[in-house]
């Protein structure tokens, strides 16, 4: 099914670029005014197109409708001179004409997967998305992540995880992130996504982009089921695993520098990793593959 991403025509817009990085201001905590709407730093809405006349599909989302932090991202699908809009966030450039989203990101690493939390209510059965793509110096595909809603109300934030799918050896040199509050033929007007805490996990056993190995670390020994974990400050922290559904699978309570945790017997497969300090902010996440 093609995903539609605008039904909008108004004047031809270009926005800047500012980030240098595949996933700038992941968690939206960072938003700059412009005039009578804000936009997230380093990502690009049609709210320039849309706020003359008083709509706004990207909102800041403020407590209680962030999973961390001060802020998240609220998409929602609306109407503009009788035509839809999508709510739409990308670090890549809208062209509102063509009714198209290009470019993206100087970026050339090779991402394992994308996670992130999100609550969802649709209109008419819609579904929302998160989409992840690197491009090589021909514009073509090499890897590609595609989360999709269930067209169903998620009322708490809930947690997903998606593999990317290399398609080719050939190096990145561009990515591109794209959130939607509506997919597939019809966009539906009021489907409303809220998206918070992005994140890109790079490998089975180390600390992802958000984790300091300096203070924080793990390993995980396949032959004993057995997660070995080192804090440089000790204290007390939770660690939990998720499979691949987004479901707590295993939960424990740390405390000191020094663990070393029998994991129960799970399903074969990929684990995100989420270690969060006492007051429950994020401390580090990582991945772990049982086998």
């Amino acid at each position: 099914m093609k995903k539609s991403l605008f039904v909008l025509a108004l004047s031809f817009v270009v926005l800047r670029i500012n980030a240098q990085i595949a996933l700038p201001n992941p968690g939206f905590e960072n938003w700059t005014s412009a005039g009578n709407y804000e936009d997230p730093d380093d990502w690009h809405t049609l709210n320039p197109s849309t706020a003359f006349v008083g709509v706004l599909t990207a909102l800041k989302a403020n407590p209680p409708d962030v999973h961390s932090g001060s802020f998240a991202i609220k998409l929602t699908t609306k109407t503009v001179f009788g035509q839809t809009a999508n709510g739409i966030a990308t670090t890549g450039t809208i062209d509102v004409q063509n009714q198209t989203i290009t470019g993206g990101l100087p970026y050339t690493l090779r991402p394992d997967s994308i996670s992130g939390w999100y609550m969802y209510t649709p209109a008419g059965g819609d579904n929302g998305f998160v989409d992840f793509v690197l491009l090589d110096n021909a514009n073509d595909t090499v890897g590609f992540a595609d989360f999709t809603t269930p067209s169903a109300v998620v009322s708490t934030y809930t947690y997903f995880s998606i593999p990317i799918v290399y398609r080719s050896a050939a190096s990145p040199t561009l990515s591109r992130f794209t959130l939607s509050s509506s997919a597939g033929y019809i966009s539906v007007v009021n489907s409303t996504m809220f998206i918070d805490d992005l994140s890109l996990i790079f490998n089975p056993n180390k600390i992802v982009e958000h984790g300091n190995p300096s203070e924080t670390a793990y390993s995980y020994r396949s032959t004993s089921n057995t997660l070995i974990f080192h804090s440089l400050d000790g204290g007390n922290k939770s660690l939990s695993l998720y499979n691949s559904l987004g479901q707590r699978a295993f939960s424990v309570e740390l405390s000191g520098n020094e663990s070393e945790i029998s994991v129960p017997e799970l399903a074969k497969g990929p684990y995100i990793v989420r270690i969060n300090s006492s007051s429950n902010s994020r401390i580090s996440v990582g991945k772990i593959i049982i086998n």
